[in-house]
C-alpha cells in the first residue's frame, strides 16, 4: 500500500500492528537452569519444591522464570498458589534481575523486590537502600491453599500485589527500568507452590485492574481545558486544508456562524475559488473520475501534470499510477497496457535519488496487469478507496503550494490536527524510550478507532 511517508521523508517508528507482532515473548515456564540447588521442579515446569533444611541464611531456594517480563506490557501479572507451606512458610512472591543471587529471597538482593508470606512484609533492595532485615509493614500472612499474586505497572512504574483475587495496594513506587523476571524464594523444610503464568484463569482480576488504569490516564488527558474556539479553529484548518469545502461550511454553520461573511471565518473570495477547486478535484479522484480530475487540475494549474521536468513529480507519479489502476479497474487491458508504456515507463528512475520506494509504486501498479482477478491478487489494495484517498492528499497539497506561491520546503506538510497527532506519537514515542523501551506501545489507531489508510497517513511520521 502507498504510504504518506515517502513524501514527507520522516523517520518511522513502530507503533502499530507491525510492532505489536515484534512483542516480547511473555514467560511460560519456570527456569531450571536458573533455579538454587535447593529448589526441585516439577515436570510441567510450573510446581516447584523446597529441597534444603532451612537452617542457615544461605541455603535459600529461589528461581526466576525462563524469560522476563515483556517489555510491551501495560501491566504484567502472574500468580503463585501455596501448596503446602511447609515448617515456617518462608515463601517470597516477587521479581528479580537476571544476575540475582538464587541463594537470596526476593527482596534481599539489588533490585529485587518481595512479599513474603510468614510475615506479610514487603521486602526491596535498590541501590544502597536495604530493608532485607526487618522489612516493611505491607499485608496479611500467606500459608496453604492461598494463592498470591504479583503485577508490575510498567506504565507508572509500580509493583503491587494481591492475596486470594484482592488487591493489596501499591508496594513499590519509582521502579527502575529494568528487565525483571518473576521469582519465587522458598526457605523451610517442605515448601511447595504452583506458579501461573498466564496458562489458567487468574485468582485476580487483571483485565479489570488494567482497564482501570487505562481510564485514569484518559480520564487525566480529558481533564485538560481546551478552548471551544480553539477546537473548532484546529477541526476548521483540517477540513479547510482538505479541501472539504461543504463540510466546512456545514460546519461553520452548526457553530452558529451563519452570516454569510462570518461563516467562511474571513477568507478572501479567492481562497473560497481554490477551495471549491480543491474539493472538486477531490470528489473527481475520490471517484475514479481521473479524466476529469486532470482536466480541473490543468484548468487551475496547467504545468502540474505536464511533463516530467516540473519539480513537483509526486503528483505525476501517484496520479498516472492511479489513472492505470483506474484502467485495470474497468477492464481496458489494451489501454492500460498502452498507458504502461508510453506513461508509466518513463517515470521509471526520476525519482530515485529521493527514494527508492517510488519505483516499487511503479513496480506493484504496473504488476496488477498480470493477474486475471486483480480484485483477489496480492495487490488488491491498490484497488481500495484508501489508494484514491492517498492520491488526493498528494494533488491537494501541491495546489496548496502552488497557491501559497511560497517554494515548496515553506509550505507546511500537513494540517495543524496532523501536526498534533504526530506530536502525540512523538511524545509516546519518547516516553518509551525513557523508560528503557517499557510500557505499551501506542497506536494512533486504537485510540482513535482509525481505519488502517488513514492511520498509515500519520502514525508512521513520528518526528
Amino acid at each position: 500500500m502507498w504510504r504518506h511517508n515517502i513524501l514527507t521523508q520522516l523517520p518511522e517508528r513502530s507503533t502499530g500492528d507491525e510492532a505489536e507482532s515484534q512483542e516480547d515473548p511473555r514467560p511460560f515456564e519456570l527456569n531450571t537452569n536458573a533455579s538454587s540447588s535447593f529448589v526441585e521442579v516439577g515436570k510441567d515446569r510450573l510446581t516447584a519444591k523446597y529441597s534444603g533444611a532451612g537452617q542457615h541464611g544461605t541455603d535459600v531456594g529461589a528461581i526466576q522464570t525462563s524469560l522476563p517480563v515483556p517489555r510491551q506490557s501495560f501491566i504484567y501479572y502472574f500468580e503463585m498458589t501455596v501448596q503446602d507451606r511447609g515448617d515456617k512458610g518462608r515463601i517470597t512472591l516477587g521479581f528479580t534481575v537476571k544476575d540475582s543471587k538464587l541463594s537470596c529471597q526476593p527482596g534481599s538482593e539489588p533490585n529485587t523486590y518481595g512479599y513474603n508470606g510468614d510475615d506479610g512484609r514487603k521486602y526491596s533492595h535498590v541501590g544502597n537502600n536495604l530493608r532485607q532485615n526487618s522489612g516493611t509493614e505491607y499485608g496479611p500472612t500467606y500459608s496453604t491453599g492461598d494463592t498470591v499474586g504479583a503485577g508490575l505497572n510498567l506504565e507508572t512504574q509500580e509493583i503491587f500485589f494481591t492475596k486470594n483475587g484482592k488487591l493489596l495496594g501499591i508496594a513499590f513506587r519509582n521502579v527502575p527500568p529494568l528487565r525483571f523476571y518473576p521469582t519465587i524464594g522458598m526457605h523451610s523444610r517442605s515448601e511447595s507452590v504452583t506458579i501461573n503464568l498466564g496458562a489458567s484463569t487468574f485468582a485476580f482480576d487483571i483485565q479489570s485492574q488494567i482497564d482501570k488504569g487505562r481510564t485514569q490516564q484518559q480520564q487525566e488527558v480529558q481533564s485538560v481545558s481546551i478552548s471551544p474556539g480553539a477546537t473548532h479553529q484546529i477541526v476548521q484548518d483540517y477540513l479547510k486544508y482538505y479541501g472539504y469545502g461543504d463540510t466546512l461550511h456545514a460546519f461553520d454553520q452548526a457553530a452558529g456562524l451563519t452570516d454569510p461573511v462570518a461563516s467562511t471565518s474571513g477568507r478572501p473570495e479567492k481562497e473560497e475559488d481554490q477551495l471549491a477547486v480543491r474539493q472538486k478535484v477531490r470528489q473527481a479522484i475520490m471517484a475514479g473520475r481521473v479524466t476529469d480530475a486532470q482536466e480541473l487540475l490543468h484548468q487551475c494549474n496547467p504545468d502540474m501534470l505536464e511533463s516530467v521536468t516540473h519539480p513537483n513529480l509526486d503528483v505525476l507519479i501517484f496520479f498516472h499510477c492511479l489513472h492505470y489502476i483506474e484502467l485495470i479497474r474497468e477492464k481496458k487491458i489494451n489501454d492500460a497496457v498502452r498507458f504502461a508504456q508510453e506513461t508509466l515507463s518513463p517515470l521509471r528512475g526520476i525519482m530515485s535519488h529521493r527514494s527508492t520506494d517510488y519505483d516499487a509504486m511503479l513496480h506493484d501498479t504496473v504488476a496488477l496487469i498480470a493477474y486475471e482477478e486483480p480484485e483477489d491478487s496480492p495487490m488488491q489494495q491498490l484497488l481500495d478507496d484508501a489508494q484514491r484517498e492517498v492520491v488526493a492528499d498528494v494533488v491537494n497539497a501541491a495546489l496548496l503550494a502552488s497557491a501559497s506561491g511560497k517554494p515548496k520546503w515553506e509550505v507546511k506538510p500537513q494540517a495543524h490536527l496532523e501536526q498534533i497527532l504526530r506530536q502525540l506519537v512523538a511524545v509516546h514515542g519518547e516516553k518509551l524510550d525513557c523508560n528503557g523501551g517499557q510500557g505499551e506501545i501506542f497506536s494512533l489507531q486504537k485510540q482513535l478507532a482509525l481505519p488502517q489508510s488513514r492511520n498509515d497517513g500519520i502514525e508512521s511520521m513520528a518526528m
